[in-house]
């Protein structure tokens, strides 16, 4: 796997407002990017760890489920507040999810899709990592030309 870089760490809160205000007054962190994601299913705040645009800034994905019907819903249920999922940039999502797949990986995502923040996104099941949920990012403005 070409993986390029820990893209962001998705945290599921109860309430994103407060949640940025927590992160603002504690760590001095403030959202680049916050959107409405699947038809109203979350809410999302990206909140990035040193220059804004910096290639190979690490970021924390904040997500506030606001109906039943996604993963970070059932997980909030589950767990409450805490790391849901870690994200890794790949050069190109749909090759790694063909490749993974020749391998037998357990897959959560069998294509990928359009996700928040402009990427395109994919889940592997937790199976694979130990129990750690991954998702495979590639920004769908580059996908295929992240050679480093």
């Amino acid at each position: 796997m070409s993986v390029r870089l820990l893209d962001h760490i998705g945290i599921v809160v109860h309430n994103l407002e407060p949640t940025l205000r927590e992160y603002e007054l504690t760590l001095g962190l403030k959202p680049s990017h916050i959107e409405t994601y699947g038809d109203g299913l979350l809410k999302i705040a990206f909140l990035p760890i040193g220059p804004v645009h910096a290639v190979g800034s690490t970021k924390l994905e904040l997500l506030q489920p606001l109906r039943p019907g996604t993963s970070a819903w059932n997980f909030l249920q589950q767990h409450g507040q805490g790391v849901e999922h870690l994200a890794f940039l790949v050069d190109d999502v749909d090759h790694e999810l063909d490749r993974l797949a020749h391998l037998g990986i357990p897959m959560g995502d069998q294509s990928s899709r359009p996700g928040a923040g402009g990427m395109q996104i994919a889940f592997l099941n937790p199976q694979a990592l130990s129990g750690m949920l991954a998702e495979l990012v590639t920004p769908i403005s580059q996908r295929g030309s992240l050679a480093m």
